[in-house]
């Protein structure tokens, strides 16, 4: 919101040889102007402030707005979604629309519960992944990629390949990893408008995962090899207007199961920590799970990380933390209880369990908690502190 606006009007203090009725009519006149003007600078400076120091209260005023005509029950739910689906689904959620993919069917569906795309697919396993406003929908093993709105298809890919992995930063920019023959992998950049722009092709070494630094700018793409007769994964970075290596990483012993663009850099989630990585390949943070096993992670466009931790590889002790891009603990909390679904969005983090949701603040503040959820078993956090949960035939907004 742009506060710079100004309305402040000039006034003149008359003359002061006129008579005076006229001089006293004038000052009457401004009192209550200049009154109105200090009260309207007040309020504009009040709301500057609540924005700026805590935009919890904010943004409940925003969701109370938009969310006005909703039909809620009791517990502040509103049930907005309809579909078909199966224990393959995976949901996202774009502006107020929800995407559902399963392994025959494409959807989105407006918060109207129209759909204003629908395709039938085959995908043997779906797979699906949303940043800057877009989802991107496809077949692992497969050549299709859908890109999709809140709208709708934006547009789709068909590779030469089988693609592995697929992602969007904030700009909506597409990365695609895919097999290519005489190659170990490619992978290739696509802008917004779905125009390829780069394309990385790995001769020696296998690709994991890539992506896309959040300015365009950068591509970070993970390897696997040895060095010293130790295993070790690579991350090696190119500038997406040159061909030239940029920069590598080495995480020796380290598996990255994901990668994805944090702050100005990267974040990396190895089995033992976070390692955070800056565009010319040089490690800036990392955090250790300290002996703990890595149970799930979710990263905030924000640049915060939200990573659950057991104690043991099975059960439900289990501790959350929230991690910034400087390796620090944001916060921390114990949990008890079994995890259906975690999601971290702009200041919030939403864990559901099996009886229940909690979202917390990036400081893990308990903010709000729905208690009988028992038919949900995904949740996407929404950045002005609603929550979508999903589940097999129906997907509701929570709106504390």
């Amino acid at each position: 919101m742009d506060n710079n606006t100004n309305n402040w009007k000039e006034f003149t203090l008359g003359n002061p040889q006129e008579e005076q009725p006229r001089r006293v009519a004038k000052k009457s006149k401004r009192k209550p102007l200049l009154a109105l003007l200090i009260v309207a600078v007040l309020a504009v400076g009040a709301v500057t402030a609540a924005v700026l120091l805590d935009r919890s209260g904010f943004d409940g005023l925003r969701r109370s707005i938009i969310y006005a005509k909703a039909v809620k029950d009791e517990n502040g739910c509103a049930q907005l979604y309809r579909y078909s689906s199966d224990q393959s689904g995976r949901f996202a959620s774009l502006e107020g629309s929800l995407v559902s993919v399963s392994m025959h069917q494409i959807a989105v569906l407006d918060e109207k519960n129209r759909a204003v795309y629908d395709e039938a697919v085959k995908f043997q396993p779906p797979a699906l992944q949303a940043q800057g406003g877009r989802a991107v929908a496809y077949d692992v093993g497969g050549t299709a990629v859908y890109v999709l709105s809140d709208k709708g298809l934006v547009y789709t890919l068909d590779c030469a390949g089988e693609v592995l992995s697929a992602s969007l930063n904030q700009k909506g920019w597409l990365t695609v990893v895919s097999s290519e023959s005489g190659y170990k992998a490619t992978v290739r950049v696509y802008d917004a408008d779905g125009q390829a722009v780069f394309a990385y092709r790995s001769a020696d070494r296998f690709v994991m995962t890539a992506a896309l630094s959040a300015d365009s700018r950068t591509l970070a793409a993970v390897t696997m090899g040895q060095e010293n007769g130790v295993f070790a994964s690579y991350v090696v970075f190119y500038h997406v207007n040159s061909d030239k290596e940029a920069g590598k990483c080495t995480l020796r012993g380290s598996v990255v199961y994901d990668l994805t663009a944090a702050g100005s850099g990267f974040c990396a989630v190895t089995e033992e920590q976070l390692c955070f990585i800056g565009t010319d390949g040089v490690m800036t943070a990392a955090y250790d799970y300290g002996g703990d096993y890595l149970r799930r992670v979710s990263v905030s466009e924000d640049g915060y990380a939200a990573v659950l931790l057991g104690r043991y590889k099975v059960g439900s002790q289990l501790r959350l933390v929230t991690v910034n891009s400087d390796g620090k603990e944001l916060g921390s909390l114990d949990l008890d209880g079994d995890v259906l679904s975690m999601s971290a969005c702009g200041r919030y983090v939403a864990v559901l369990f099996a009886d229940r949701l909690v979202i917390y603040n990036k400081n893990l503040k308990e903010y709000a908690t729905l208690q009988g959820v028992s038919s949900a078993g995904d949740v996407l956090m929404r950045s002005d502190g609603s929550a979508v949960l999903a589940g097999s035939a129906a997907a509701s907004v929570f709106l504390p």
